[in-house]
């Protein structure tokens, strides 16, 4: 077991890709910041996120994280554009 844990330590590009594979598998959206998207007019201070869905599309949003009750979160997003 712990020469897993230490693969995945040395590639911690990994990571990412885990926690969207998980994302998918419970059917929510997957959030992340893309250098790239600092060229979409508008976010130039990098202050949007993109939004992946499981079926492929991706959104450029706005994005803000309510703390529920418990260990809850609820995620209130605005679309500024489609990606693709």
């Amino acid at each position: 077991m712990e020469q897993r844990v230490y693969r995945l330590l040395q590639n911690l590009d990994v990571l990412p890709e885990l926690g969207r594979q998980r994302c998918f598998e419970l059917g929510n959206p997957f959030f992340f910041k893309d250098a790239a998207d600092k060229n979409e007019p508008g976010n130039e201070t990098g202050a949007y996120y993109r939004k992946e869905l499981p079926t492929g599309e991706l959104y450029l949003v706005k994005m803000h994280v309510k703390h529920g009750t418990g260990q809850s979160y609820q995620i209130e997003d605005t679309v500024i554009r489609r990606i693709r």
